[in-house]
């Protein structure tokens, strides 16, 4: 299975700081993106420190080969082995966040939504907390993969509300979950069988707020790759007021021959030289190499 992928981050129009982060490994198949919050760059502090850590559990936890027994917070037992190394890291980046939140005046109230994709030989996995998504685009059809976090969004499961009553309501950013606001917390988590040409979208709400799930369908089918991608769903939201920050990262695979189950990723994780590149900002931060 081949990857190709690419991540973009912008400011906007509206705001002065940039709070989100996001990192793109195409040698472990591993995409995040999050959203901070909290104002006076806590938001920022909180999605990059979430991003590093979720990197840096998984890794750790994949180098080790650790049983899934090991992870913070116990396993699930629904769940494979990578996918509870996922969860284990959403967990330990919430108790941090959470923790410096109340040790330090000025980080009170930070937070940040997440959103991961893990891309391996055998399994998707797909996890969020928050209003950050993820789509996968499939023959032709467009599903989300991602389960948002918000008062409006559970007044709809409800039937309280409708889907156009819920895109217009003052209320559609206010979270039922996210990282940081609490002492633990419980991520909405996938796993799916790969298919030979998925694409996936990973974004932060800047970029669904301002497009729906047909205009992001028809651009993803019609973009010839992951960068060009990017950038048409920045232009986009550029042309259309950019009123927050736009995190973006596409993922497109190709099913050129199938591999024995795990054995080349392996092969290919031991003899790379693995470097993870956290961008929030606008900058490029080396996290490790």
């Amino acid at each position: 299975m081949l990857i190709k992928s690419s991540g973009i981050t912008d400011v906007g129009l509206k705001r002065e700081g940039n709070e989100d982060s996001f990192s793109v490994d195409d040698s472990l198949g591993l995409y995040i993106v999050a959203d901070g919050m909290g104002g006076h760059l806590a938001g920022e502090i909180a999605s990059h420190i979430s991003v590093d850590i979720i990197n840096r559990s998984y890794k750790r936890w994949l180098e080790e080969d650790a049983s899934a027994d090991d992870i913070y917070g116990g396993p699930d037992d629904s769940l494979s082995r990578e996918g509870n190394y996922i969860l284990g890291g959403i967990r330990l980046a919430n108790r941090v966040v959470y923790e410096m939140a109340l040790e330090k005046k000025q980080y009170q109230g930070m937070g940040t939504t997440v959103v991961v994709l893990l891309v391996t030989p055998s399994m998707i996995i797909a996890a969020n907390v928050g209003d950050s998504r993820i789509y996968m685009l499939r023959d032709g059809e467009i599903e989300m993969l991602s389960k948002d976090h918000t008062i409006v969004a559970e007044q709809v499961a409800l039937g309280m509300m409708t889907e156009e009553d819920a895109s217009l309501s003052s209320m559609k950013h206010i979270l039922t979950r996210n990282l940081g606001s609490s002492e633990s917390v419980e991520p909405e988590i996938y796993e799916i069988d790969p298919s030979g040409n998925d694409r996936f979208v990973i974004c932060s709400d800047g970029l669904t707020d301002l497009m729906n799930d047909e205009e992001i369908r028809e651009m993803i089918e019609d973009s010839i790759d992951p960068e060009n991608l990017c950038r048409n769903f920045i232009r986009t939201v550029l042309d259309r007021g950019a009123h927050d920050n736009t995190t973006i990262v596409s993922v497109f695979l190709s099913d050129l021959a199938k591999p024995r189950r795990g054995l080349m990723s392996r092969i290919s994780y031991i003899l790379s030289d693995i470097s993870v590149v956290v961008h929030k900002a606008g900058k490029k931060i080396m996290l490790f190499k």
